[in-house]
């Protein structure tokens, strides 16, 4: 990640930097052109790791609720929903700042983790409480706590260390497991023997899905 993008990571645990102006950002942030500063802000606007908050209100305390917090969630990159084709980057690519309410209360906060969804093929699943869809460009939370793996679970899945995100079938009977594509487009289901050479791994299971600002025309 650009050192100016981590500049403003930085700024933003504390400011709203969407509606900083371009020459405060600039100054504190040591660059000498403002145009730099626009260039980096609307690419981390673009991943959905800044959001615009039109009313800042939108995310104190009072409007959350007394018990609620921002939690500062790392992203490791991005992972594929269809074909396993990214490599699991395993490193911190930026942060997602939520509310801890749209979160289970039973899930950890400490090991969760953000890949941001590449592709279209679990844009009619069914993820976490809200039963969201993994649409191309949202972001998954999953837990990176140690997960045994359980039939119809959301998963990301390393296949060969690439990162995939799939529905998971345990198909004891003929010892092999299952990734199954929930979209509006027709993708195979991705079956794995027990006996394959393959290094696969159903790493962490999927508790919730981010649906990031979309930009449009005006």
């Amino acid at each position: 990640m650009h050192v100016i993008q981590e500049g403003l990571l930085k700024l933003a645990e504390d400011n709203n930097v969407m509606e900083m102006k371009l020459s405060e950002l600039a100054r504190r942030l040591n660059v000498d052109h403002l145009q730099k500063v626009k260039h980096h802000r609307d690419q981390l606007f673009k991943k959905g790791l800044l959001m615009r908050v039109e009313n800042p209100k939108a995310v104190t305390s009072e409007n959350l609720g007394v018990a609620s917090t921002l939690l500062r969630i790392p992203v490791l990159g991005a992972a594929n929903a269809g074909p396993a084709s990214i490599y699991a980057e395993g490193s911190v690519t930026g942060y997602l700042r939520i509310s801890d309410a749209l979160l289970p209360k039973s899930i950890a906060r400490s090991t969760l983790y953000a890949l941001r969804v590449v592709g279209r093929s679990m844009n009619l699943a069914k993820i976490g409480p809200n039963k969201h869809a993994a649409e191309d460009g949202d972001y998954i939370i999953a837990d990176g706590s140690t997960y045994i793996p359980k039939s119809n679970d959301y998963v990301v899945s390393l296949i060969d260390g690439k990162a995939n995100l799939k529905k998971l079938i345990i198909d004891n009977a003929n010892e092999q497991i299952a990734l199954i594509s929930e979209s509006t487009d027709d993708f195979p289901p991705i079956v794995i023997h027990n006996d394959d050479s393959v290094e696969y791994l159903a790493q962490s299971k999927i508790v919730h899905v981010i649906k990031p600002p979309r930009l449009t025309d005006g």
